[in-house]
């Protein structure tokens, strides 16, 4: 089984674009962050954030990994945000990751990853709180901690959400096997032999 990643900061459309390729029949794997700080938010007291920030990315990592360990295809999956997302929002809030959390981004890789590019407008929310240069900041560093780890992310372009799924399809070699999905793809986005 691979495993796709697709990440950003925030405002970037990863949400949409993991539901609309969902919607394309393909298994996905929600943002875990999302659940968890909903869920701390809830609570009468200050979120884990605030009294253990450490404390609340182990318990993102571990909620992470319970929720790619229930994917049951045996082909791909495409994953809202991955275990390097933690390390690297360890940094932009000044939380020194511990070796646990090295350890664990190493044992459990991913296939490639996807960052994708800020939408025309940004936006904050209840849970998406950051400034737009805090979120610039954010997705920079993000980039720059997957690299640490070996990966060459591919950056989306923005774009509408149809037009980006139809770009990591394009990208991911499984594609050129399941021609069930290729009605979907944006021809410009598809390579095509030469006769």
């Amino acid at each position: 089984m691979k495993k796709y990643v697709l990440t950003g900061g925030p405002c970037t459309g990863k949400t949409t674009t993991i539901k609309l390729l969902s919607n394309y029949g393909y298994e996905t794997v929600q943002e875990a962050a999302s659940i968890l700080v909903e869920e701390e938010l809830k609570k009468q007291c200050d979120p884990l954030w605030i009294q253990d920030a450490i404390a609340f990315q182990r318990k993102l990592i571990l909620k992470q990994l319970e929720f790619e360990s229930q994917i049951t295809s045996e082909n791909i999956a495409f994953i809202d945000r991955g275990i390097i997302d933690t390390i690297a929002y360890c940094k932009i809030y000044k939380a020194k990751a511990s070796k646990e959390f090295y350890k664990m981004a190493e044992q459990n890789r991913y296939e490639k990853v996807f960052i994708l590019n800020f939408l025309e407008s940004y936006s904050k929310s209840s849970i998406r709180k950051e400034s737009k240069e805090k979120a610039i900041e954010i997705q920079s560093t993000i980039l720059k901690t997957y690299k640490e780890f070996g990966y060459d992310p591919i950056v989306i372009p923005k774009s509408e959400a149809k037009e980006r799924a139809n770009f990591i399809l394009s990208k991911v070699s499984y594609l050129k096997q399941d021609k069930t999905f290729l009605h979907v793809c944006n021809p410009k986005f598809i390579s095509r032999p030469r006769h």
